[in-house]
């Protein structure tokens, strides 16, 4: 699997904000009708706090619900901000497809040639293991690899050097393994390929750029400001509001970028082509090109009745869904549940941020996706 990549050295501010334009009617009524069934399932699952962003095209349309704190009764808004766990990995795809951009890297880059410290059991196999490989979760080391090094705070430098004593289950391409520790080791290869952090250029290539002003990848910035969705647990007696942990915050590209639903609606149009001055389709295209089939089981996918397969790209889910290529990713972590997924043909995304482990999150991209069909006909023969 080879792409290129072609010249391109700056990085430009680019103008986010959406365009003013006749709203189609029928848009407007899908959105609400998607809003509202959330709206219903969140009433009964009393998730303190959650936000939830809808794309069409350049349109944002954003909600809100419940509050920050079961403490504070301070309302959820666009800019509170939020643990995005797993959806961090399709940073992890951009910010590298911004630097195959550029020229610093290649998708087929070998990952021995910048950290000589990674060393599989298999020798040769070392030496075969490409950037996507990582991206894909396809290195042919076992599932979760590592894991628990990661939720120990353990750096992704020091857990490079634990890889070699772990059997592998295939050779590298063959099989899909979810990981997070050998994910993160992409941000590694960042560092030597361009002597910045991982974190400087997320938000130097990324952040900055789209105006993606609440984002960031730490545990002070989330912890120490006013406008911050606390995580909240499950009790008998209803929700209590818990700490924020530290917990992969060394392991950024796996799940440590905290973010507010408005920077996701940024990001959402990024992903959809619409800001070519930082990403281009071509340049994204990479990311949504399948690499590898994946199961679907009934824990991610037990409420999708329409979905008939799925893959991984590069760090994100590709999915079959009622005939249209979709791309997803949901995430957990310290009591957070986020839920991304865009549709390139028809221009549609959507994002959802809680701030407690509502199982009802699952639920709420089908409705985004099948009540799209249901108004699509009507939307698509609208004329102004």
């Amino acid at each position: 699997m080879v792409w290129a990549g072609y010249t391109h050295h700056d990085n430009p501010v680019v103008d986010t904000t959406p365009v003013q334009k006749v709203t189609n009617p029928y848009v407007q009524q899908w959105v609400n009708e998607s809003f509202d069934q959330i709206g219903k399932l969140l009433k009964e699952s009393k998730v303190p706090g959650t936000a939830v962003t809808i794309v069409y095209h350049d349109q944002v349309f954003t909600r809100t619900f419940g509050v920050r704190s079961v403490n504070t009764r301070q309302p959820v808004d666009q800019h509170s901000v939020f643990r995005i766990a797993s959806l961090s990995k399709s940073f992890a795809a951009v910010l590298t497809a911004r630097l195959v951009r550029e020229n610093k890297l290649r998708w087929n880059n070998h990952v021995i040639d910048y950290l000589p410290a990674f060393q599989l059991a298999d020798s040769e196999q070392t030496d075969r293991i490409q950037l996507w490989h990582l991206l894909s979760h396809t290195t042919g080391l076992p599932y979760h690899t590592y894991t628990n090094l990661v939720e120990a705070g353990i750096p992704t430098a020091q857990i490079i050097n634990e890889l070699e004593s772990v059997d592998l289950v295939g050779p590298e391409g063959t099989v899909y393994s979810y990981q997070n520790a050998p994910f993160s080791i992409i941000g590694e290869v960042d560092r030597v390929a361009t002597g910045q952090t991982y974190e400087q250029l997320l938000k130097e290539k990324i952040f900055d750029p789209l105006g993606m002003t609440d984002a960031s990848t730490n545990r002070a910035a989330i912890d120490g400001r006013t406008n911050t969705a606390r995580p909240h647990k499950a009790t008998k007696s209803g929700w209590r509001e818990t700490k924020i942990s530290g917990k992969y915050y060394t392991a950024v590209p796996a799940g440590g970028v905290n973010a507010s639903i408005h920077d996701m609606s940024i990001y959402l149009r990024l992903l959809l082509g619409q800001f070519p001055e930082v990403l281009t389709n071509e340049d994204l295209a990479p990311i949504f090109t399948p690499v590898i089939k994946t199961p679907v089981k009934r824990r991610y996918f037990g409420n999708w009745p329409r979905l008939r397969s799925a893959s991984y790209g590069l760090g994100w889910r590709i999915l079959d869904y009622a005939g249209s290529k979709v791309a997803y990713h949901s995430g957990f972590v310290n009591s957070y549940k986020g839920e991304m997924a865009i549709n390139h043909e028809e221009q549609i995304g959507f994002c959802l941020l809680m701030n407690g482990a509502g199982r009802e999150a699952k639920l709420t991209v089908p409705i985004f996706l099948d009540t799209y069909e249901k108004y699509k006909p009507l939307i698509n023969q609208w004329h102004p």
